[in-house]
């Protein structure tokens, strides 16, 4: 292991320590919300009371700090805005028994509890990347009375198989993907860290602002390897879903060099759910509310100003 990435990774974690992650600031608040189980969440809350509501459900490895670009923009001025560390994740707790990860169940009362704690009004749910599966769980047990809409950002929710490019899966990207999957499965340092970083790239199609980054990293490396195996073992089947979901206000962003969305499979979902709009920013990756804040944010508040209702339908 290099010391130099050692050294780095303490340094921006004890800089994190201090300052409770950007996210934190003055005009938002965080507190601890009990999930699922007892399991403690860590939840970050900005903006006015009385705004449109909106809650972020992050991506495997990552946290509430990914979204920052949100947080800290204009947005907060006028939508009520909630994130929380899923389970495993952050600051949140890191239950030992992969049963704490793999029931569905879990994951949506985890989320209604943190829309009772902070007192959320019909919310538009934001899911990046494994956080719209954690989107999809809350539909599954709750339905879509309480909340306004569902924005999905670099996934299709499992609500339609993947279907690969033509040619068949990019077989450099398939080969770091096992290999990421491996170096996961180590509770070594080293093995931990060498993932984070064949991972960072994945993240975006361009090079990302180098703060954003960097808390990426941090927070890649705050999931132990025991929870790692057990939340990759998430349900990913949500077909049965799709009459549920054309018969809500739906969004999918997504960038437009982000292989995890695939033309065919939300060519074909648009197809059974035509009520369901989509989204792309050119030149973006996985990760286009953080590759293009301005424009992302933009189509978030349209989407939610147009859609947000606090009373019950």
């Amino acid at each position: 292991m290099k010391l130099v990435n050692l050294f780095r990774i303490i340094a921006m974690a004890c800089t994190l320590a201090i300052i409770q992650i950007p996210l934190a600031a003055a005009s938002a608040e965080t507190l601890y919300v009990e999930g699922e189980g007892g399991v403690p969440l860590a939840v970050t809350v900005t903006g006015p009371e009385d705004g449109p509501a909106i809650i972020f459900l992050h991506g495997l490895g990552m946290g509430t700090a990914s979204f920052t670009p949100q947080f800290e923009s204009s947005l907060a001025e006028r939508f009520r805005m909630v994130a929380f560390d899923l389970r495993g994740h952050g600051m949140s707790g890191k239950p030992w028994q992969a049963e704490a990860y793999t029931d569905p169940k879990i994951w949506a009362a985890d989320i209604e509890k943190v829309i009772k704690a902070t007192k959320l009004h019909r919310p538009v749910i934001v899911g990046w990347s494994y956080g719209t599966l954690v989107a999809a769980d809350y539909l599954r047990e709750y339905g879509r009375g309480n909340i306004s809409g569902l924005v999905m950002i670099g996934a299709l929710g499992g609500f339609i198989p993947f279907t690969p490019p033509a040619g068949g899966p990019d077989p450099e990207l398939l080969a770091q993907l096992m290999k990421l999957q491996e170096l996961r499965k180590s509770d070594a340092f080293e093995d931990q860290l060498a993932a984070v970083e064949l991972f960072m790239p994945m993240l975006t199609a361009n090079e990302p602002p180098a703060d954003w980054i960097e808390e990426a990293r941090i927070l890649g490396m705050m999931v132990p390897a025991y929870a790692q195996g057990a939340l990759r073992k998430h349900p990913s089947d949500n077909i049965d879903l799709v009459p549920l979901l054309g018969e809500m206000p739906a969004l999918i962003l997504h960038g437009s060099e982000d292989p995890s969305v695939s033309p065919a499979a939300l060519a074909a979902l648009l197809q059974i759910a035509p009520t369901v709009k989509s989204r792309a920013f050119k030149n973006a990756g996985h990760s286009p509310f953080a590759e293009q804040p301005d424009a992302f944010n933009d189509e978030l508040a349209k989407f939610v100003l147009a859609y947000w209702s606090a009373q019950a339908q």
